[in-house]
């Protein structure tokens, strides 16, 4: 039997013989701390006391025992860091005490958990404004805040917890005249290994964390595994991003893209579009006869382009081969944001099929390369995997399409 058993775990892939538990498949949580209360509008828009005022409640919206026996194994938390750049000694106390409490709760389920710190949006600044210089205050300022996070994290022992610095950091590839993210990366990774040497951390690239980025790390921080690799996959953006209104002006009017393009029609989808954009609310300034004429031009070229799985496939292969040159393990990449939105007209779902052909391709390419995945997001909409934000439990069609178990009980249609 010994032998028999030794043989098995010979012929196991690496990926599966060395792989980290907890990161394989998961979903992010945005209902603790990404969105943190405020007062007040414009310039005296300021952060309200408490700013997360009720996340332990929040723990109340998910059976996570049902979604740990679904098959998922880590949530992603999302915590937007302003409210610790601004608030008092104390405030700054509660809000980790409070980030420690959720993370020990969902640990208690058997569920890892990945916290991933965010640049303050407050009054709408890029992540990358918080990137003025190694030396510069605001850098200075968020590594502080960086820094109080790895030190609560670190005292954690209800189970795996890993931190990613910053979340989307740089629009840039790569910056060749100044200083680049990999720098203030190696900066965060190295103050954080002194508080907190044990903790796992995900690293990024540029180009919002897309693959175009990533595939331009090459730092020897690849080497350490203590850390992983966040990746984030929304292509053809086109599709999973329809009808976003706070993208590309072209996008708020896109309505009917099927997945694969072979699934729907050009004439159709165009008709969809045109229709949309006579109704759908525009940004001050925006030029609608433009706005729908990129629109056009862009489903124009999603068809002719026949996208589907094979393009995606080619993007994996751009990581497969980065993966290959920097001698980074299967089992340290992870895609912690992957996404399509809902779709509705008049309030009525349409591309639901495509949708989870869309999840199901992507989820099954990634899990072919031997690297995790966790979805964008769980609950809310308009990413949402549920049938309806109130449901108690994930959409059934959704979760087979991702290759998990089906819930026990069914959300309402």
């Amino acid at each position: 039997m010994f032998c028999v058993l030794l043989a098995i775990f010979a012929r196991l892939p690496p990926v599966a013989a060395g792989a980290a538990p907890g990161f394989r498949r998961g979903a992010t949580l945005v209902e603790f701390f990404e969105f943190p209360k405020t007062v007040d509008a414009g310039a005296g828009r300021a952060y309200a006391d408490p700013a997360y005022p009720h996340p332990q409640s929040a723990l109340s919206l998910f059976d996570f025992d049902e979604l740990h026996r679904i098959g998922f194994d880590h949530m992603r938390v999302p915590l937007d860091v302003g409210p610790l750049l601004g608030g008092d000694a104390q405030e700054q106390k509660d809000i980790l005490d409070q980030l420690v409490a959720v993370v020990s709760a969902i640990n208690r389920h058997g569920l890892a958990v990945l916290v991933t710190l965010f640049p303050p949006s407050l009054h709408h600044e890029l992540p990358q404004t918080y990137l003025d210089g190694l030396n510069g205050s605001k850098f200075g300022a968020y590594s502080t805040a960086v820094e109080r996070v790895a030190t609560a994290l670190n005292t954690v022992h209800s189970g795996v917890v890993a931190l990613e610095p910053m979340n989307e950091p740089q629009s840039q590839c790569r910056i060749h005249f100044g200083t680049d993210w990999t720098a203030y990366q190696q900066d965060m990774v190295e103050r954080i290994r002194r508080i907190a040497p044990r903790l796992p951390l995900f690293l990024t690239g540029g180009c919002w964390s897309n693959i175009e980025g990533i595939v331009r790390l090459d730092t020897n921080l690849l080497r350490d595994r203590r850390n992983f690799v966040s990746v984030h996959f929304y292509y053809p953006f086109l599709f999973t991003h329809q009808g976003a209104t706070w993208s590309m002006p072209y996008l708020a009017g896109t309505v009917g893209v099927p997945y694969p393009a072979s699934a729907g029609s050009l004439a159709e989808t165009l008709e969809l579009t045109r229709a949309r954009f006579r109704a759908v609310p525009l940004p001050d300034g925006v030029d609608r006869a433009a706005a729908e004429a990129q629109a056009e031009a862009e489903i124009g070229k999603y068809f002719s382009q026949a996208q589907g799985p094979a393009q995606i496939e080619e993007w994996m292969n751009k990581v497969a081969d980065w993966q290959a040159r920097e001698g980074v393990d299967s089992d340290r990449i992870v895609f912690t944001e992957f996404g399509a939105m809902k779709q509705t007209i008049s309030g009525v779902a349409i591309g639901r099929a495509s949708r989870a052909r869309w999840l199901r391709d992507t989820s099954a390419s990634i899990e072919s390369h031997g690297w995790g995945w966790t979805a964008y997001v769980l609950r809310d909409d308009p990413f949402g995997l549920y049938v309806h934000e109130g449901d108690r439990n994930p959409d059934p069609e959704l979760m087979r399409a991702l290759h998990l178990n089906d819930p026990l009980s069914s959300p309402a249609e």
